[in-house]
């Protein structure tokens, strides 16, 4: 299949967006190189992303369960790192040389 050239966008929180050109150049955005498919695998990803997004009122119904806000912090630590593996993955080569850059700053920290 034909891969094509997109752009993960991450703003603050945890909005993702998938685009077809690059965006506001004040946004962190990470080109690819996906087929079909593998467009289909990130945009599962962001819905998911999108279902966790914290509102307001969750905060009200259950201020006092920990557990579901550990289960919740886990989730979101687990889907995070699925996204940076895929964007790795299927990243161009300077996509690349970042995130290995922002590995090593990580590293030293």
């Amino acid at each position: 299949m034909n891969k094509q050239t997109y752009f993960i966008s991450i703003n603050q929180g945890s909005r993702i967006e998938i685009f077809t050109e690059p965006t506001d150049p004040a946004l962190i955005q990470y080109e690819v190189e996906v087929d079909g498919e593998e467009v289909e695998d990130f945009l599962n990803l962001i819905r998911r992303f999108r279902e966790k997004d914290v509102e307001p009122e969750q905060i009200f119904v259950r201020p006092f369960n920990e557990p579901a806000a550990d289960r919740d912090k886990q989730e979101l630590k687990y889907d995070t790192r699925e996204l940076f593996e895929m964007i790795y993955r299927y990243g161009t080569e300077k996509t690349r040389r970042e995130l290995e850059e922002l590995q090593r700053q990580n590293t030293r920290a």
